[in-house]
């Protein structure tokens, strides 16, 4: 313990302790003491002594312990946070997805995945439930009411009110031979594509398709949303149906097939615009003098058309005077209609 190799402990102690090490039989020794006074003569000196390498076991026992700690603490940590967000997934996922759909096509929207637990598994098959409801109601119901109907959502929203609307009612010249000698899938197949084509027109320029009615299409602008550049959405939308009808009959010309034929009349004025119908049953659409007088100007194209043309598109003063200048509206004349004492004066579009 006293040897003369002995050397100093380079570590902090209390007040009062001393030690020392020394290096002996191939290994180190440590010693810490203190002196004792009181207990004789002499103070006594007290201390004890320890092999280093049994504190260097210990440390490094106390190292491994302290690492598989930490390491068990951190594997805890991302399980339990991989537990969080597999549960919390399912969890938050249909709040963000029924948000999407009341923002965009609902087409767009991904059904929810099931889940290994009962409840969050149940919720999944609810809301895509709701999903595939909303699908249908969207080819059962005009886009744009069901937009509205989901943003707005309250009773009460969709009453009837007057509006000053723009009505559209399209037509196919001679459909009825078109049918004769055809099958009932050809000719849904026909119809589909053609009502295709003039719903995109009219969608695009933010119009409501009403109904189809055989091969006839109902649409107006100005409702639900007021619009009040009605008068031109509906003149573009014209415009744009004689454009695709172009394109298709050439396309069908070219094919050796008939062109196909149409006729559209636009007038505006004043509705009663919002749910009409029985208790259980209600539709979204117009009813007034405006929407008989928008159907007489289509038919007013059968006198006006003639067999070279492909489609003969007519707009009554009313559109006009709402546009309040279009150069390319062309005046053909006034025009009795049924129900009304004045003439209409008629404009030719396309």
């Amino acid at each position: 313990m006293w040897s003369d190799d002995r050397y100093p402990l380079y570590i902090k102690m209390r007040k009062g302790i001393q030690g020392h090490a020394v290096d002996a039989f191939g290994t180190t020794y440590l010693y810490v003491y203190r002196e004792l006074a009181g207990y004789g003569p002499k103070p006594w000196l007290v201390g004890g002594y320890v092999n280093r390498n049994i504190i260097d076991e210990e440390r490094r026992r106390l190292f491994l312990m302290a690492s598989v700690g930490a390491g068990a603490l951190v594997l805890s940590l991302l399980i339990s946070l991989l537990l969080a967000r597999r549960i919390a997934g399912p969890v938050v996922r249909p709040a963000a997805a029924a948000a999407e759909v009341s923002r965009v096509d609902p087409e767009k929207v991904e059904p929810l995945p099931g889940s290994i637990f009962r409840e969050l598994n149940e919720q999944a098959r609810a809301f895509n439930a709701m999903l595939r409801g909303v699908r249908w109601l969207e080819i059962y119901v005009p886009r744009r009411l069901v937009e509205r109907l989901m943003t707005e959502g309250a009773e009460g929203e969709m009453a009837t009110e007057a509006r000053i609307v723009t009505i559209m009612f399209t037509d196919i010249v001679g459909f009825t031979r078109y049918s004769e000698g055809r099958s009932a899938a050809q000719v849904a197949a026909f119809l589909n594509r053609h009502f295709a084509m003039v719903a995109e027109a009219v969608e695009v320029e933010g119009g409501t398709v009403d109904k189809f009615i055989g091969d006839s299409v109902m649409a107006f602008w100005g409702a639900p949303e007021a619009q009040p550049d009605h008068a031109e959405r509906a003149v573009r939308a014209t415009r744009a149906i004689a454009g695709a009808l172009k394109i298709l009959n050439e396309r069908r010309r070219a094919q050796e097939k008939p062109p196909i034929r149409m006729r559209i009349g636009l007038h505006g004025g004043p509705v009663a615009v919002g749910n009409i119908g029985a208790p259980g049953r209600m539709n979204y659409t117009i009813v007034g003098d405006a929407v008989n007088t928008a159907n007489r100007v289509e038919e007013i194209a059968k006198t006006i058309m003639t067999p070279e043309d492909n489609i003969c598109a007519l707009a009554s003063d009313a559109v006009i005077h709402a546009l309040g200048e279009d150069p390319a509206a062309e005046p053909v004349g006034e025009f009795a209609v049924p129900g009304r004492v004045e003439p209409v004066s008629i404009f030719r579009l396309a």
